[in-house]
């Protein structure tokens, strides 16, 4: 017998959690398919473990440097699976936010199998026939391996296979300078590995303001951490002890490096396979599935959302689309999606935060009316009492004021860039964050030094003015 539904959602991370309840919430009869467990990467390979290891490791680093708080320095016992183990604590405390119960209360059907598309409004389930009139592809994303010469042979970690272990390589090598691949530089540095990162672009997070980029590579690289950019790793060998990689640069020259483990952070890829989408008619682009600016696939009432789509793989992303899809699914007309004031960070320390234009990228699109202004963290006091004031905040202006991005580098400043979101998406000016009160002493208090530049960049314009006036009244 064929079960029917009004909408089957095929994937429970971020985006499948979030469309299953808002459906649900409306009204709708809803199926949620899930292949393993609810929750997601996020959850359980992702976000949450990866930042409670961050802040295991913040703190042994702070306690390697505890005479800038006036105490006595100390070198931290580092045991790798307590570490590991209150790093799990922290994600089981977390994790029934996405107990299956909690969605079967809303009235959704959970249904824990794999899923794979038989028509347009048809789905099977483990030989389970389930039809909808609407199906929500929802399937995240995954490390995408290299085609490197011996790779699989030698044997690698990602961060998946990683929070799956309970010790820490003395020595490693890095594949990708990206988000995943630096924080966990980062990370495993402060718990004592001796860390190489290979980039084959000539920059560590190439979509990030290249200003904070090279202000963040300094910070790493005082910290031990040795960046290699423009370098391709071309194979690995193995021999049963260490393992061997040879890097080539883009020009040419090559050296070997030898190292303990490799760790694959160098892309990802769409959980596209075995979902019958060819067979349905679903368009697939590079292992990832293609969406209209409404979130639909080439079929009509299939639909996807979250990292499945290849778009900004975030999960707060994610729960937008998802937002956007259940308007788009259950309402009349349709909304597209908008990127154009969606945040996100590194989870470096001192973070990296970003919304909006890079600088190079304003002044492509603006020319010479583009203004930057920017407070260095040694200049806001609570950073410096803070003992962390290595970083900057940063302001990119058109020449009337109106704010095209913003860039943080600084303690939480996933937090701190959220103020000049707002005031970006309100269209408020450089001007009007200027002569807003923060509290005394907060990091917001250097979001208003950096706009108060803007004052002063006015009055040496007008100064700058007058005096040339002046010189043709004289003349």
């Amino acid at each position: 017998m064929t079960a029917q539904y009004d909408v089957v959602v095929i994937g429970g991370g971020t985006a499948g959690l979030v469309t299953a309840s808002g459906c649900a919430r409306l009204g709708r009869k809803v199926a949620l398919i899930e292949r393993e467990v609810l929750g997601g990467d996020c959850l359980w390979t992702g976000c949450v473990p990866t930042k409670a290891l961050v802040a295991s490791a913040k703190l042994a680093h702070q306690m390697r440097h505890a005479d800038a708080f006036g105490l006595e320095p100390v070198a931290p016992r580092i045991t790798p699976k307590s570490v590991m183990d209150s790093m799990r604590a922290q994600r089981a405390a977390i994790a029934p936010h996405d107990d299956p119960a909690k969605f079967r209360a809303l009235g959704i059907d959970v249904i824990i199998g794999r899923a794979r598309l038989v028509a347009a409004g048809e789905v099977d389930v483990d030989g389970r026939r389930i039809t909808a009139k609407d199906v929500v592809l929802a399937t995240g994303s995954r490390t995408a391996v290299p085609p490197v010469d011996g790779l699989r042979d030698a044997g690698f970690l990602d961060h998946v296979s990683f929070l799956q272990q309970d010790d820490f390589p003395a020595s490693l090598l890095i594949l990708g300078g990206g988000a995943i691949g630096i924080e966990f530089a980062q990370v495993f540095a402060r718990f004592g590995a001796r860390v190489t990162v290979v980039e084959m672009a000539d920059t560590i997070l190439a979509k990030e303001d290249a200003e904070i980029v090279a202000r963040l590579r300094e910070l790493l690289e005082a910290e031990g951490i040795e960046i290699i950019t423009g370098f391709a790793v071309k194979s690995v060998r193995s021999d049963g002890v260490k393992k061997f990689a040879r890097i080539e640069h883009h020009d040419g020259p090559s050296r070997e490096l030898a190292v303990d483990e490799l760790f694959v952070a160098s892309g990802r890829r769409g959980n596209t396979e075995d979902l019958g989408l060819e067979a349905a008619g679903v368009h697939v682009e590079r292992s990832y599935v293609v969406v209209d600016k409404f979130l639909q696939t080439s079929v009509p009432r299939v639909w996807a959302c979250g990292d499945v789509h290849g778009g900004l793989q975030f999960t707060h992303v994610a729960a937008y689309e998802a937002v956007k899809l259940v308007r788009n699914l259950l309402f009349p007309g349709k909304s597209a999606v908008d990127y154009t004031d969606i945040p996100w960070a590194i989870y470096t320390d001192p973070e990296a935060a970003r919304a909006g234009m890079t600088e190079a990228e304003a002044r492509a699109r603006h020319g010479d009316g583009v203004r930057v202004f920017k407070t260095e963290l040694h200049d806001v006091d609570r950073a410096v009492v803070d003992r962390a004031s290595a970083g900057l905040l940063k302001i990119v202006c058109d020449a009337k004021g109106r704010i095209l991005g913003a860039h943080a580098l600084c303690t939480h400043a996933s937090t701190v860039i959220e103020e000049l979101v707002l005031a970006r998406r309100n269209g408020m000016k450089v001007s009007d964050l200027a002569q807003r009160i923060s509290p005394y002493p907060s990091l917001a208090d250097g979001v208003q030094k950096a706009a108060s530049l803007y004052y002063q960049d006015v009055a040496n314009g007008w100064l700058g003015g007058v005096g040339r006036a002046l010189a043709r009244w004289s003349q």
